[in-house]
């Protein structure tokens, strides 16, 4: 009787109205300290919230109550990574991830750690939490009348896209685009590619260097965290794409430019 007291001063009704009731933000907060709790507890680092990706994971709890399913496939018949693409196309990612959790109660007391370790007792969900790779995340909750629909993304970001882009893009002309940095690998060692629509195409570095495919971009930092890449198409028209990477290694294809 005293544990269930508890949990209804801590989270009581998502909906009613009192001094100790939970919004549905501070209740995905709560889920996230669970979670960084049990990756903590498994000797992996705490992941960092961004507010893009608890904006996506809202938008999937939110559009499974609406449309009446429970599914990482959407009713659009849509995965996360393709609603990452359609709806948030600045965020370059290396990786994402996706958890779901669906609770139905008539009295509307929910507790965090019932889903954070519903998580970890579910294979494919353990997967994603205890993932290494996954350095950031957001979490989504809505309520609609007794159920609650609980979405968390994971990802591997490297760059947010400030910059809006051009309406389209011409050979020879320089584009100025500003990113923001999101990944905890050291700036230092950050390099940027343009690869070119034939991938054969010699691209002279110096008089006795040359690649095959792609030209190396500058890097100009404004500050801490936000850089300009200046892009510019010099082999003709056709698909450019922007690689990211360190130290040699380079993720390909994480952002495409159509040049007319």
């Amino acid at each position: 009787m005293k544990r269930i007291c508890l949990i209804f001063l801590l989270l009581a009704l998502l909906g009613t109205i009192g001094a100790d009731v939970l919004s549905p933000d501070e209740f995905a907060q709560r889920v996230f300290k669970e979670v960084n709790a049990i990756r903590q507890r498994n000797g992996l680092p705490e992941l960092l919230w961004l507010d893009d990706l608890a904006d996506l994971a809202l938008q999937h709890s939110r559009n499974m109550a609406w449309n009446g399913f429970f599914d990482h496939v959407d009713h659009e018949g849509l995965q996360i990574s393709q609603r990452q693409k359609l709806y948030f196309p600045e965020l370059l990612l290396a990786g994402i991830g996706e958890n779901l959790f669906f609770i139905e109660n008539s009295r509307k007391i929910y507790d965090p750690k019932e889903i954070a370790l519903g998580w970890m007792n579910s294979e494919g969900h353990r997967k994603n939490l205890l993932h290494e790779e996954f350095t950031h995340t957001g979490i989504g909750v809505f309520l609609l009348e007794d159920e609650l629909f609980t979405t968390q993304v994971f990802a591997l970001p490297v760059l947010k896209r400030i910059s809006e882009l051009p309406q389209s893009f011409t050979p020879d002309q320089a584009y100025p685009l500003e990113f923001e940095y999101l990944s905890l690998e050291p700036k230092a060692s950050f390099a940027c590619q343009l690869g070119t629509p034939d991938p054969n195409t010699r691209v002279q570095l110096d008089l006795l260097t040359y690649t095959l495919g792609s030209m190396p971009l500058e890097i100009i930092w404004k500050d801490e965290s936000r850089l300009i890449l200046p892009l510019e198409f010099k082999y003709g028209r056709g698909s450019y794409t922007l690689r990211l990477g360190w130290d040699g290694y380079f993720y390909p294809d994480m952002l495409e430019f159509r040049v007319e």
